[in-house]
């Protein structure tokens, strides 16, 4: 059987096209871009004010700053005069992708290690060297824990799809050969 027949090629040719409606796209890039802002700005208010962690503000900073970064950069259009140009420019483009990526998880990572091993600082007492403001340090905090439940949630829907496929091929192939 040649792959242009095949029953699976039209759920890869799906696969390789994200199924995101553009106005889908355009709402999670402004409220990617709320929560980025809003990072910059907890931790930019909040600068001195974790005796117990002082680098969470300095953490929601940087992780703001990449993430409105990417935003942005997700809404530049390159395109290249020639081929070549284009076969550069986007091997160049993986490159940094992938390097500003690595960035971004051991960011996230280390943020996670600040913020999950001083739960729960002191919220009330401002001399304690325990000390957090409580607005900083739950921002932080919940932030990070939704990405966790995010994370989890893309996970078990990816699963589903995954054995759903798998079901649906499997249907379709038995039927193809009972016919």
């Amino acid at each position: 059987m040649d792959p242009e027949s095949s029953l699976y090629t039209p759920l890869l040719r799906t696969i390789e096209e994200p199924p995101v409606s553009p106005m889908a796209s355009v709402c999670m890039k402004i409220m990617t871009s709320i929560l980025a802002i809003a990072s910059i700005t907890i931790g930019t208010i909040y600068l001195d004010s974790c005796t117990k962690q002082y680098l969470i503000p300095i953490y929601l900073i940087v992780s703001g700053s990449f993430t409105l970064f990417f935003v942005m950069i997700s809404l530049v259009s390159c395109t290249p005069n020639d081929e070549n140009d284009y076969v550069r420019v986007h091997k160049i483009g993986r490159i940094w992708k992938r390097l500003l990526s690595l960035f971004s998880l051991v960011w996230f990572i280390t943020g996670n290690v600040w913020i999950y091993c001083i739960y729960e600082p002191d919220y009330i007492d401002k001399a304690s060297p325990n000390y957090c403001d409580k607005t900083l340090y739950l921002f932080a905090f919940w932030t990070t824990t939704v990405s966790y439940i995010l994370l989890g949630i893309a996970l078990c829907l990816g699963c589903c799809g995954v054995l759903c496929a798998c079901a649906l091929g499997g249907s379709l192939q038995i039927g193809q050969r009972r016919s």
